[in-house]
Parts: C-alpha cells; sequence; structure tokens
C-alpha cells in the first residue's frame, strides 16, 4: 500500500455487508461481500477483520461512512465520519458517474 490517504464504505443490510475501501482517485482498492445472515455485528467484525488481516498496518483509513440499515449500529462500531441514507449515497454516486442526471429513485426505503 502507498503512504496515501484511503477511505472506507460500509453497507449493512438485511441480506447482505458490504465493505470497500477506496483510494483518493475513487479506485477501488477491495470489497468484500458478505451474507449478514441476521448477524449484522458479527458479520462486520468479521469484515473489519478480513480487512485487516490483508492490510495490516499498512493502510491509512482517511474516513467511514456507512448507509444501509444497519448504518446507525455500523457507525458506532466503527467510529464512523459519516452516516447517511442509501438514496442519499445513490444521488451522490450518480451525479459523479452520470454527469447531468437529476432524477434518482430509491425504491424499498422506507425506514426513518
Amino acid at each position: 500500500m502507498k503512504p496515501e490517504g484511503y477511505y472506507m464504505g460500509i453497507d449493512v443490510g438485511s441480506v447482505s455487508t458490504n465493505l470497500v475501501i477506496i483510494d483518493e482517485n475513487d479506485k477501488v482498492i477491495e470489497k468484500l461481500y458478505l451474507r449478514t445472515s441476521g448477524q449484522p455485528i458479527n458479520v462486520l467484525i468479521k469484515g473489519m477483520q478480513l480487512l485487516a488481516k490483508k492490510f495490516g498496518k499498512h493502510i491509512h483509513i482517511k474516513g467511514v461512512g456507512t448507509t444501509g440499515s444497519g448504518r446507525q449500529l455500523a457507525s458506532v462500531i466503527v467510529g464512523a465520519d459519516i452516516v447517511k441514507k442509501e438514496i442519499t449515497s445513490h444521488a451522490v454516486a450518480a451525479q459523479k458517474a452520470v454527469q447531468g442526471v437529476k432524477t434518482i429513485l430509491e425504491i424499498g426505503d422506507n425506514y426513518p
């Protein structure tokens, strides 16, 4: 790993827990897809352990964001810098990926 900074995104949902590490140029460095299996805390800890095993102390995480139905819980566990609903995350990503996008639809986001 280079000495530059990296960012981590965590999405804890009812079906899957996803972790991603990107560099400062938004290039995906690592991604994990884990089945939540009704155990969001255990699965999140497992994901963090897998990343720690792979990267050890050779990575500097500058910021962590959480999303998904378990976003608040995940943010407490990992000490996240930002917590956002999925629709907000989708909107930011869509605006970055598709110049001029004006409409984002999210179906199924009925939690507060």
